[in-house]
């Protein structure tokens, strides 16, 4: 039975617009820090505490607003990307392909104006290996419009400009690297820190949204947007996590990913239980249990070597921060740690500032848990 997750929460702000094409274009963006390019540009704010990634919700691009920019930065503090967000279908009405060609083409046409610079066309480009226009403003020094459009759907996705700054030494792909991430607590918490924050916005796309953040935390260059078009997301439908994970691993995106059988649900516990039903199960169950047991093994040997991991689960059973009274319904989330003394996971949601870490009783965690995937780059 398939899960279609589906739970977001809306952050707006309305303010005057910034132009942004200049960021784009000058060859010292790309040095100044984490710190510096919140403070130099007041429209873009840390999307949550980590300050791994900065959003603008009042940006232009050469005339055209810009639903958001990201800034994307390491744990260190250095931008590894920049993209501005002119068109994604997950935010805004859907578009025609005759209105969303006549757009490109027109941004297209004023940015070549603006940089100086004729474009040169791509037909495979970034995680969905779709169309883009390159504009080499000098030396090392790349811009590209990235033109989402699903040519068997014939459906408009996104249209994005991007600068990207990503060195093989970013990539968090080793134990020692990712070991140097893990937080111990006096009170037995163990939990991976400095995990970037990518809020989902008001749409189902905790798929995507989750998958971008393990991506940005280990150095793999991958968007929101991106993913939600290779993973067939829509914004009120959600996203299926066995189509989202088939096509990370079939495509061409620097993560693996493992299928971890600790599923809480089966044939004798199907997935239409009701979160009655469930609450029920947790008074009776004990922290003897074996399959539970093996979910929290399975658990602290990935926190342990610094890997996170994606959570597909149901959400509603038990009481939460985010949660409206009465949901019940597929999500996906991270969980980021454990406390073994206390019995407790810790987790985090795609939802912004405040929730970025977060904890639950392991049983709860256990009793909603549809599938469980370690994530890691290739």
């Amino acid at each position: 039975m398939k899960i279609i997750l589906s739970l977001c929460i809306l952050l707006l702000s309305v303010a005057k617009a910034a132009e942004i094409e200049s960021l784009f274009k000058s060859k010292e963006t790309v040095n100044v820090s984490a710190s510096q390019f919140v403070e130099k540009h007041g429209d873009f704010q840390w999307e949550g505490e980590n300050q791994r990634v900065a959003i603008s919700k009042k940006s232009t691009v050469v005339g055209f607003s810009a639903y958001e920019s990201l800034a994307y930065f390491t744990a260190t503090g250095k931008l590894v990307r920049l993209d501005s967000w002119l068109y994604n279908k997950g935010d805004q009405e859907k578009m025609s392909v005759d209105a969303f060609e006549k757009m490109y083409l027109d941004v297209l046409q004023k940015l070549s104006a603006y940089f100086g610079v004729k474009p040169k066309r791509f037909a495979k480009d970034g995680a969905t290996r779709g169309l883009a226009y390159s504009f080499m403003i000098g030396q090392k020094h790349e811009v590209r419009l990235l033109v989402g459009f699903d040519k068997k759907k014939k459906e408009a996705n996104y249209l994005s400009l991007v600068m990207r700054n990503y060195a093989t030494s970013d990539r968090v792909n080793s134990e020692a690297k990712t070991k140097a991430f893990l937080e111990k607590t006096a009170t037995g918490d163990v939990y991976i820190t400095k995990i970037p924050m990518i809020d989902q916005g008001d749409k189902g796309y905790c798929v995507p949204a989750t998958l971008t953040r393990i991506g940005q935390h280990y150095g793999v260059d991958v968007s929101m947007h991106e993913l939600a078009m290779v993973a067939h997301s829509s914004s009120d439908g959600g996203t299926s996590p066995s189509k989202a994970m088939d096509a990370v691993k079939k495509g061409r995106i620097a993560l693996s990913i493992r299928d971890i059988k600790v599923s809480f649900f089966s044939k004798s516990n199907p997935y239409f239980l009701s979160p009655g039903e469930i609450r029920s199960m947790a008074k009776e169950i004990t922290d003897k249990d074996r399959n539970m047991a093996k979910f929290e093994k399975e658990i602290i040997k990935r926190i342990d070597r610094g890997r996170m991991l994606a959570w597909s689960m149901m959400v509603g059973a038990f009481p939460e921060k985010g949660v409206r009274e009465g949901t019940w319904g597929g999500h996906m989330r991270m969980i980021v740690g454990y406390n073994a003394k206390t019995k407790e996971v810790l987790y985090s949601d795609s939802w912004g500032r405040g929730h970025e870490v977060k904890r639950w009783p392991l049983k709860y965690a256990y009793l909603v848990t549809t599938r469980l995937y370690e994530v890691v780059p290739r």
